[in-house]
């Protein structure tokens, strides 16, 4: 009987471990893919972003001549991709545990992409009278920032309204080592969280959706239909 134990303790070992492995391979697998995923998007991301500066360039060159039209388009749709990949990089660090350095690599990689669309974004509306509004918004953890999961609701509402008019640019203070982040925190007084910049002025704290259509609408020369009574 002692030997029946043994022996099932033994098989019922044999199996908790087999079982441990393949978690453990299934979880390689999973975050090799998230990996390739984001590096593959940064690639992208990288192609996209030279083919803007070149066509912002020729713009510049020919005297800002009828090539405006195309490069707006083009800035849109690849602001567009940008908010998309943000998105999933959320979902991914939610979950990510293994590769967790290189994660954060590409995710410092992501905010530079996210800085160059928004001076971009700049200078399409100084030169091609690009009529949008820019949002920077600041944020961190849940623990640190109980009200930012509610704000990017908010943002993510206002996106919804407002489209391809407005840009919102997402930078997250866990990011360490960062200079480029702390500048922008100095430059913009961001000392809490959630903060958002709109039009040279910074937020502090939860924003209120009433206060922010107001601000993103009077950061228009041609008002949308969302912005009448505002």
């Amino acid at each position: 009987m002692k030997e029946i134990s043994r022996r099932t303790y033994i098989i019922a070992g044999a199996i908790t471990a087999v079982i441990f492995m393949l978690g453990v391979l299934l979880g390689l697998v999973v975050e090799g893919k998230r990996v390739a995923f984001v590096e593959s998007q940064a690639k992208q991301q990288s192609l996209d972003f030279s083919s803007l500066q070149l066509q912002f360039e020729i713009v510049n060159e020919l005297e800002r001549e009828n090539n405006c039209a195309a490069l707006l388009a083009t800035f849109n749709e690849n602001v567009e991709s940008l908010e998309k990949i943000r998105i999933r990089l959320e979902s991914y660090e939610e979950n990510a545990a293994i590769n967790r350095e290189e994660f954060l690599l590409l995710k410092r990689e992501y905010l530079h992409a996210q800085l160059r669309y928004w001076l971009l974004a700049k200078k399409s509306k100084d030169l091609c009278g690009a009529d949008v509004a820019t949002v920077l918004y600041f944020f961190t953890n849940a623990e640190e920032c109980p009200k930012c999961d509610g704000q990017a609701f908010v943002l993510t509402y206002l996106k919804k309204v407002f489209k391809e008019r407005l840009l919102n640019f997402a930078f997250d203070n866990t990011l360490q080592n960062e200079p480029l982040l702390d500048m922008l925190k100095t430059t913009y007084n961001v000392t809490t969280f959630p903060s958002i910049v709109m039009n040279g002025k910074t937020f502090s704290g939860f924003t209120e959706k009433d206060v922010l259509e107001k601000e993103i609408c009077g950061a228009y020369g041609e008002k949308p239909e969302e912005c009448n009574g505002r």
